[in-house]
């Protein structure tokens, strides 16, 4: 019976050392990651603002929709969410789900980021949807303004900039987006 031994070469310390990054390559790398995601992150944001505000146009619009239909049939606008018909309150919350006290016609949309309220005077119904706090995740979000009248159809303004803000009727005001449904 003969037994082979194998000599191996034993690695020096110093050899291989090639073989991974150099902190200098680690530092670019962590450099250009986080470079871009300061670029990524306020565009995300944005695009989530837009997605929030279309929601509320939605609900802004449905609900301009049956308060026509209401008038056609009623020859009056709605004076309750309910009179706006199942598929414009089967989604609205009360603000007690969220913690908070609502206005009589204020219902909140969107999970909580919008409150939504309408108003009618005369020959003229306005709806509006407004961030539901000015602090926090909510505190950015657009608002959106809707009417509708006897002789004009439906109408939706959508403010662009977060920083216009947006709460009510407003019957006082004449100028743009107020005046659409005149």
């Amino acid at each position: 019976m003969v037994i082979e031994f194998k000599k191996e070469k034993l690695r020096h310390p110093q050899e291989g050392i090639g073989e991974g990054f150099t902190l200098i390559e680690l530092i670019v790398v962590t450099a250009i990651i986080g470079l871009l995601t300061s670029i990524a992150i306020p565009i995300f944001s944005g695009f989530i603002l837009s997605s929030r505000q279309a929601a509320a146009i939605t609900y802004v619009d449905q609900a301009l929709k049956a308060a026509k239909i209401h008038w056609m049939l009623q020859e009056r606008w709605p004076n309750s969410w309910s009179e706006f018909g199942e598929n414009v309150t089967s989604n609205l919350k009360t603000c007690s789900n969220y913690g908070s006290v609502c206005n009589g016609n204020e219902r909140v949309i969107v999970e909580g980021q919008y409150l939504l309220g309408f108003y009618s005077r005369g020959n003229e119904l306005r709806i509006s949807a407004w961030r539901f706090n000015n602090s926090g995740k909510t505190s950015k979000n657009r608002s959106v303004f809707g009417c509708v009248s006897t002789i004009k159809s439906r109408s939706i303004y959508a403010w662009k900039s977060p920083n216009s803000f947006y709460q009510g009727p407003v019957w006082h005001l004449n100028s743009h987006p107020w005046n659409r449904c005149k």
